[in-house]
């Protein structure tokens, strides 16, 4: 059986390092920085690569179109197998691994305050799987030996796990990324040493040691360094180098230049650097001193791994030679040209045992002078071997074993779970594909323990395997539609958002809080930046208020104990902002045409219309749009309206005798070069001379525009279109019932909030109906026990904890 190892390359502190070939850096781009070391160094670099341009936070799903893409196509995920589709599937609210894909901040925001430009610098910001992110929260970066990895979602796996740290020097919890990105991230981490070097001193993490120089704290730095030359550099790396390049204005010097962290933070700190140094000779992949696991084999049955044999500056021929009971290898020598080219070569190593045992052996590699030595490590068991579960999750492991043959015509092995007490679980035993050798086991309890083993169609029994699953993994998601956007006048509050609360595994207390001028409340009495919830309760709200003109950013923050998210991003705008009423009244050009027409409220592009004067055309005043008798006439917003569009009112009539019409309303928010459909509407009760007032919920922050596009019908008459501001906070997928009452707790009492009058129903948790009736429209109190009871109203429920 072949199993290929993907095995960590350490670049050789003897200066052996792959140089700016594989990036595009201008020739000159790093000559102010030769001939210093150490902090010096760290010092130049910064004045080169600390001024940039300044990416928004939106403006990041732009760059990743460019730098984060696959050779496919797909947007690449550094934190889970997911294959996304760009300009997609972006986070808001996830549940599960490979439901949204967010922007993540490799450098928590929270250790720089939330602070510009770091905020939205695309070095460290990566697209990254929601879900994941949310486990990594701000932790720091590290190595666990048993950390938990989030549940596979199908075929879509978590990549990282979180744990408490086995790093020397550091005890607290980690996150630690996938093998493949070890080395992006840590080159991450150098940028932004680098980048924000006048900053860094003043930035708190347990990474950091609040200063300029080393900057990083003594565990953290040996963990940087240790993956920079475990991972070297890749074509990913390079080509994202490039693109953020395009769009910044700066570069990643350790992407260009490697060897730059010896010269300012490694063995060569005290070593001028030079762009054009000479690269000693050197074998850099299998690293010198590592180890090839071969794991559990079968007696007398063969297993082989493929290692990447590569190197810089070598002359001579590698010579390759195996030394250990049971090892051998495919070649005794390789060329030179192959072992330096980008990609170095592959080669084969086998391990065949004929008893039980375990087994050690060592990989020689030579050309000339260079030597690297490899060790190799195995054991053998006679029958069909299980081997320990990997990826364990409070849900679910992946089960592995070593393929011998003997599969069935469907080439598949049966695999058996059980509990401690030997009962078989539901769904097993099952057939599994024998030589994937791994199988994920899900649908699990949390803190239980299980035992596994696999057999072959003649009836081989692996060793059983024993694996507990982990704690159940705490999680605070808020629940919201889009992105998150407030406006408001100077001195007036925003509208409220009402945003929902999913909580799960926290059994304590959750603080929640914004920073000003944004404002949050449990009661829509009672404002402030931070507010403290129980685990039941399901919601809060949120608002802008500030007497200040301008534009403000914030992160929901949620905290229960070590647990915390601040996934949610908020903008919003305070400023004098006028209303948007068309009336139409400005211009007058009584012909169907394709062209340009100036409005009262802003200039409208039409296609087959035009605007008539006809005092019994106008729903009021003077004049009217009147749409062609084509199913392709079109009225359309030429210019942006400014603090995005909320609820679009508009009045229209079938013209004179002509019937039911129907049409698309469009929308835009990038200057009309696409259009999304937001509703179809078909209108089948109009009569001539009759108008009727139809209302559109949008809800598109930012700039944006409306348009109508006919479809079918004959001419149509629109009059007094109003559009209010975007307004942040409906539910994705819920019915306006929902958001036509409200429940809340306020001073100890339980508060039903209504439009219109309405039946209410209110049950506390154990079924006792304390209240049926009628409530009329406006805000009704009840004097009730404290506890959580259930709110009924229009066939929708609410959670309300009076307290």
């Amino acid at each position: 059986m072949k199993i290929t190892l993907r095995l960590l390359a350490t670049l050789l502190a003897t200066g052996a390092y792959f140089t700016s070939v594989f990036a595009d850096a201008p020739s000159d781009y790093y000559s102010s920085c030769e001939n210093k070391c150490g902090k010096s160094l760290l010092t130049a670099l910064y004045e080169k690569i600390g001024p940039h341009t300044t990416i928004s936070y939106d403006g990041l799903w732009t760059v990743y179109k460019t730098s984060d893409v696959r050779d496919n196509g797909k947007v690449w995920d550094m934190y889970s197998t997911k294959e996304w589709t760009v300009g997609q599937e972006h986070c808001g609210n996830y549940k599960l691994v490979g439901d949204c894909i967010n922007r993540e901040h490799s450098f928590p925001k929270s250790w720089f305050n939330d602070a510009k430009p770091m905020y939205s610098d695309a070095f460290h910001l990566y697209p990254t799987d929601g879900k994941v992110n949310g486990q990594r929260s701000n932790f720091p970066y590290g190595e666990c030996a048993n950390g938990t990895t989030l549940p596979s979602n199908g075929s879509i796996r978590a990549l990282g796990r979180l744990g408490k740290s086995t790093f020397a020097g550091y005890s607290g919890t980690v996150f630690e990324p996938d093998d493949e990105y070890k080395g992006d991230f840590a080159r991450s981490y150098f940028y932004m040493a680098t980048a924000y070097n006048n900053k860094i001193g003043g930035w708190k993490s347990d990474m950091l040691a609040r200063n300029s120089y080393p900057c990083f704290s003594t565990w953290a730095l040996n963990l940087l360094l240790k993956w920079h030359r475990q991972d070297p550099v890749s074509s990913k790396e390079t080509k994202r180098n490039d693109a953020v390049y395009a769009a910044q204005k700066n570069r990643n010097p350790f992407i260009d230049h490697p060897e730059l962290v010896e010269h300012i933070w490694g063995d060569k700190k005290n070593v001028n650097w030079t762009g054009s140094e000479i690269i000693d000779p050197a074998l850099t992949l299998p690293v010198s001193g590592s180890t090839v696991k071969f794991g559990v084999a079968s007696v007398n049955k063969t297993r082989t791994a493929t290692v990447t044999v590569k190197g810089v500056s070598l002359t001579n021929a590698v010579s390759v030679s195996v030394s250990g009971t049971g090892f051998s290898t495919s070649t005794s020598s390789l060329s030179a040209s192959s072992v330096c080219s980008d990609d170095g070569t592959p080669l084969t190593i086998s391990f065949t045992a004929t008893a039980a045992g375990s087994y050690t052996g060592t990989l020689r590699l030579t050309s000339g002078t260079v030597t690297s030595t490899v060790n190799l490590t195995a054991s053998a068991v006679e029958g069909l071997p299980a081997t320990p579960a990997t990826d364990i999750s409070d849900r679910s492991f992946i089960a592995h074993w070593s393929y011998i043959g003997d599969d069935d015509a469907n080439k598949c092995y049966t695999l058996t779970v059980t509990d401690v007490d030997g009962n078989v679980i539901d769904t097993y035993p099952r057939s599994v594909p024998a030589e994937e050798e791994e199988y994920l086991v899900d649908e699990l309890e949390p803190l239980t323990a299980y035992k596994y083993s696999i057999q072959s169609a003649s009836g081989i029994k692996s060793n059983v395997m024993d694996v507990t699953t982990a704690a159940p993994i705490p999680s605070i998601q808020f629940m919201y539609a889009g992105d998150l956007y407030f406006t408001a006048e100077p001195g007036e509050p925003s509208d409220a958002a009402e945003i929902l609360l999913d909580i799960d595994n926290i059994d304590t207390d959750i603080t929640i809080s914004v920073s000003e001028p944004f404002q949050l409340s449990s009661d829509k009495a009672d404002w402030s930046t931070s507010i403290t919830v129980n685990p039941v309760e399901d919601r809060f709200y949120m608002r802008l208020f500030s007497n200040t003109v301008g534009t403000y950013q914030t992160s929901i923050k949620a905290v229960a104990g070590d647990y915390m998210n601040d996934d949610a991003e908020v903008s919003g705008a305070v400023a004098v902002s006028p209303s948007f009423f068309e009336d139409f009244e400005h211009e007058a050009k009584g012909s169907y045409d394709d062209g340009s027409l100036q409005g009262s409220a802003c200039r409208w592009d039409v296609t087959d219309a035009g605007i008539w004067s006809s005092t019994t055309e106008a729903f009021d005043g003077k004049n009217s749009v009147r749409l062609g008798k084509t199913s392709s006439s079109v009225l359309a917003m030429a210019e942006d309206k400014t603090y995005g569009i909320g609820v679009i009112t508009l009045n229209a009539r079938g013209f004179n005798d002509d019937g039911a019409f129907e049409f698309d309303l469009d929308v835009s928010t990038d200057q009309g070069v696409t259009w999304e459909t937001v509703t179809h509407h078909t209108v089948d009760d109009t009569s001539a001379g009759s108008y009727k007032e139809y209302t559109f919920t949008v809800n598109r922050p930012g700039n944006a525009r409306f348009r109508i596009c006919q479809t079918a019908g004959k001419r149509i008459n629109i009059d007094n279109i109003a559009i209010t501001n975007y307004t942040a906070g409906i539910i994705d997928g819920v019915d306006s019932d929902f958001n036509s009452w409200d429940a809340y707790c306020r001073d100890g009492q339980l508060a039903v909030e209504l439009a219109d009058e309405s039946e209410v129903m209110i049950c506390s948790l154990d079924g006792i109906v304390v209240f049926n009736g009628t409530m009329k429209a406006g805000t009704t109190t009840l004097d009730i026990a404290k506890g959580l009871y259930i709110v009924n109203v229009a066939d929708f429920a609410r959670r309300v904890l009076v307290k």
